[in-house]
C-alpha cells in the first residue's frame, strides 16, 4: 500500500487541465496540500479515489461524474450561491462532484430509503419554498414526491434540477473535500486528516475569490459546523470585510446540517438565501 498523500498527489497531476479558463485563472495560485495529509494514512489499492478525473471515468460512476463537476458550465462571475457540503457521497455510484447530488437517482418517485437522508430533507425544503407552503414538510415522502410532480410545482428530475440551478441560477454545489476513499460515520481518518486538508487550499481560494469579487453578489449556504468553520478558517469573511464586500456583495446563511434534529422545522435555507440576496438588492434564485 502507498501513502494516501502520495496517491492523492498522483491523482491530481495536471488537475488544472480539467478546468475552464476562468476557473483556471481564479485558481492559478492555489495548490492542493499533500503535506496536510496524515503521514500514516495509506491508500488501499482496491479503493479508488473518487469522483474520478474528467477523462478517467470509473466503472459504476455516472458518466459525467468527475472531481470538478461543480465547476462545469458556470463561470466564477455567474456564481450567486455556494451550497457547501462536506464530502462526496460514500458510494461510487452516488458521488458526482456536486455537493448533495445523488448520481444514481433518476427520479423522485422512489422509496424514501433510496434517497440519501440529507438530499431528502433538502428536497422537502426546496418544494416547500417553491410552493410557499411549509405544511408540505409534514407529508410522507411518497406524497411529497407525487405533489412535486404536479404542474403547480413541476420539480425537475434530480439531474435536471441540479443542472438548471448550476447553469441558469448560478448555484455552486461545492464540497469541502472534493474526493473521498474510505468513509465512516462521523468521519474516517482518511476523510478528516486526508482529503479535507488536501483540498483545503483550493476550496479556500475559491471561496475567498468569490467573496471579494468586484461585482455581483454571492451567498454562502453553510449547512453544518464544518461548512461554517470552513468560512472562518479560510478567512473568507475576513477577506471580504477587508475588501469591503461583506454585507454588500457577500453574505452567509449558517444553519445546522440537514440531518440534524430540528433542521426540518427551522428556517428554510433556500428562502434564507433569497432573503440575503434581496438585502443586497440582488435578484433571487429561482429554486
Amino acid at each position: 500500500m502507498s501513502a494516501l498523500r502520495d496517491a492523492l498527489s498522483d491523482f491530481v497531476q495536471g488537475w488544472r487541465e480539467d478546468l475552464s479558463p476562468a476557473w483556471r485563472a481564479l485558481l492559478a495560485d492555489a495548490q492542493p496540500n499533500p503535506l496536510g495529509v496524515g503521514a500514516a494514512l495509506v491508500a488501499d489499492p482496491l479503493q479508488p479515489i473518487y469522483p474520478a478525473r474528467r477523462h478517467a471515468p470509473l466503472p459504476e460512476a455516472r458518466v459525467d461524474a468527475h472531481v470538478f463537476r461543480a465547476l462545469d458550465n458556470i463561470a466564477p462571475a455567474q456564481v450567486r450561491c455556494v451550497l457547501i457540503g462536506q464530502d462526496p457521497y460514500p458510494a461510487l455510484r452516488r458521488a458526482t462532484g456536486r455537493s448533495f447530488e445523488q448520481g444514481d437517482l433518476a427520479g423522485w418517485q422512489v422509496p424514501s430509503a433510496a434517497v440519501a437522508n440529507s438530499l431528502r430533507v433538502l428536497v422537502r425544503m426546496l418544494v416547500a419554498e417553491r410552493s410557499q407552503d411549509s405544511a408540505l414538510l409534514k407529508l410522507s415522502w411518497a406524497k411529497l414526491a407525487s405533489h412535486a410532480a404536479t404542474p403547480a410545482v413541476a420539480l425537475e428530475p434530480p439531474r435536471a434540477l441540479f443542472d438548471r440551478l448550476q447553469v441558469e441560477q448560478g448555484v455552486l454545489f461545492l464540497n469541502a473535500g472534493l474526493t473521498i476513499t474510505r468513509y465512516l460515520p462521523g468521519g474516517a481518518p482518511e476523510q478528516i486528516r486526508g482529503h479535507l486538508p488536501f483540498w483545503r487550499p483550493v476550496v479556500g481560494q475559491m471561496l475567498r475569490a468569490l467573496a471579494t469579487r468586484g461585482s455581483g453578489e454571492v451567498v454562502f449556504l453553510c449547512l453544518g459546523q464544518l461548512a461554517q468553520r470552513l468560512l472562518v478558517n479560510e478567512g473568507v469573511k475576513q477577506a471580504a470585510m477587508q475588501a469591503g464586500t461583506w454585507g454588500t456583495r457577500a453574505a452567509d446563511v449558517a444553519l445546522p446540517h440537514p440531518v440534524a434534529n430540528g433542521f426540518i422545522g427551522g428556517p428554510n435555507p433556500f428562502g434564507a438565501v433569497n432573503a440575503k440576496l434581496a438585502a443586497m438588492s440582488a435578484v433571487p434564485i429561482r429554486w
